[in-house]
């Protein structure tokens, strides 16, 4: 089935109803994953879909709840049997990053594959491509391009932007605040996938006054969700990445509601649509 998943809808503080953000779409056989946060290859597990599956894997920016399971999803795949490289899409850092994690695991892995003689050594090589003001990827009926976004000071920033048979469009935000390109991009879409920024009550034992303004900066909120997507003119909303995890979901929608007309849905993991 031609689909869209959202396997984790959560944020950097751990909750094990949200998952690490991260979104998979699969199209005419095709798997393509969008980030990889904490959890994603126990949420491909309960979707019966083996990382070795991925064709490629695209990641929006370089902070950790969003490639912190990226080793986990490479060296999984090549335990399920991949018979390709693994490739990733990303901003400029994610190859340094990745041959870090390599580095790391260089001992380890080294006397894993010696012991485990598995025949799909070509599953372990890798092909990691830092994304250029164009990226547009195409394979068979799946187009994907990069937008960028406004997730400063975290540069570069980018969401997605999926074409479907030349017609159906789907819109990944990425982390970003209120966004006039992201806005643009996203004109007309069947679907946006935007994070969203609720609230961070303030608590002295782990965070300063800085901290609540700064990290509420740089998201986005309901509000502004709502000015998004309906100045965009999308035909659906559907809301991930929430901070915090737990909120009051029937006022987030009514504070969206208030700018935008259109279908609203609160994300949840393992929630699926239909493409």
């Amino acid at each position: 089935m031609n689909k869209i998943t959202l396997l984790g809808t959560g944020c950097p503080s751990p909750n094990h109803i949200r998952y690490g953000p991260s979104i998979l779409l699969e199209y005419d056989g095709l798997k393509f994953l969008f980030d990889s946060g904490s959890g994603v290859t126990q949420r491909l597990s309960q979707l019966d879909v083996k990382p070795s599956e991925l064709d490629s894997v695209f990641i929006t920016h370089m902070h950790s709840d969003h490639i912190v399971d990226l080793y986990q999803v490479y060296i999984s795949g090549w335990h399920t049997g991949r018979e390709r490289p693994f490739v990733v899409y990303g901003p400029r850092g994610i190859s340094e990053h990745f041959e870090g994690i390599i580095s790391a695991y260089d001992k380890e892995l080294s006397n894993r594959v010696k012991w485990e003689k598995r025949p799909n050594e070509k599953g372990l090589e890798y092909k990691i491509i830092e994304i250029g003001d164009d990226l547009d990827v195409s394979k068979d009926n799946v187009q994907i391009k990069a937008i960028e976004v406004d997730h400063h000071p975290v540069q570069p920033a980018y969401g997605y932007k999926i074409i479907l048979e030349n017609e159906k469009r789907i819109i990944i935000s990425g982390d970003t605040r209120y966004s006039e390109n992201l806005i643009y991009e996203a004109e007309g879409a069947d679907v946006l996938v935007h994070e969203v920024f609720i609230e961070l009550k303030f608590n002295a034992t782990r965070m300063s006054e800085q901290t609540v303004n700064n990290i509420k900066d740089y998201h986005t909120s309901p509000e502004d969700v709502g000015k998004v997507a309906s100045k965009a003119g999308v035909k659906k909303l559907v809301l991930t990445h929430f901070v915090p995890p737990v909120f009051d979901e029937e006022q987030l929608k009514r504070r969206i509601a208030e700018y935008f007309s259109g279908e609203i849905i609160v994300g949840s993991d393992l929630m699926s649509l239909k493409l």
